[in-house]
């Protein structure tokens, strides 16, 4: 008996074609810069006419913002998890730390463009990007304040500075992060969760 018969074909699985050209896009601007990038680029990459990427986006600039909203939704998941750990204020610091981390070194092109490429947003969606980096920002000083009036960091640590400080360390990761490189994402992750943490703790 073959396999189909008398059996139930399983389902098949639907693409996520929306999906696919953001990822594509995601190539496609950290290889050329999306100064340079076209739409007829992106087409290439996902293998359509440039034509039917309209059904999915209404510009190149739409595709950006979509982009950043994709990182954007990731980021505010990480920290909302890690403000409802069951723990002390460092261990929630920790776990931020290192999924972040690990999050960057795993999506390495995105984050690069989600750090370098903002500013050719325009009106509302360039707002909107900034009300985002904002409470990214506003969320992880909170998790850092917790830190600071558990008394596991000195009553000097300038909270606004080490919020500063972390996400400089962490969006300067596309700037050397290689995948061929000898370390793993998960050491490097947990390198940074370990020195965020003395960051925050080591104002003692």
């Amino acid at each position: 008996m073959t396999p189909t018969d008398g059996q139930a074909k399983p389902p098949r699985t639907r693409r996520n074609r929306g999906q696919d050209v953001i990822e594509a896009a995601v190539r496609v601007f950290h290889k050329k810069g999306y100064a340079s990038a076209s739409i007829q680029d992106v087409a290439e990459e996902v293998g359509v006419l440039k034509g039917s990427l309209y059904h999915y986006i209404d510009s190149k600039e739409d595709l950006l913002a979509r982009i950043f909203e994709d990182s954007a939704g990731h980021f505010e998941a990480m920290l909302a998890e890690a403000a409802a750990l069951d723990a002390p204020p460092v261990e929630r610091l920790r776990s931020f730390a290192r999924e972040c981390s690990l999050w960057y070194l795993r999506n390495i092109e995105r984050v690069g463009i989600y750090v370098k490429e903002w500013e050719h947003l325009s009106g509302k969606r360039r707002k909107e990007v900034v009300r985002i980096r904002v409470d990214y920002e506003r969320n992880l000083a909170g998790i850092i304040s917790d830190v600071k009036e558990a008394g596991e960091a000195g009553p000097d640590l300038d909270v606004n500075y080490a919020t500063y400080f972390i996400f400089g360390a962490l969006n300067g990761l596309p700037d050397w992060y290689r995948r061929r490189g000898s370390d793993s994402a998960e050491q490097i992750a947990d390198g940074y969760a370990g020195m965020i943490v003395a960051t925050v703790v080591g104002a003692r």
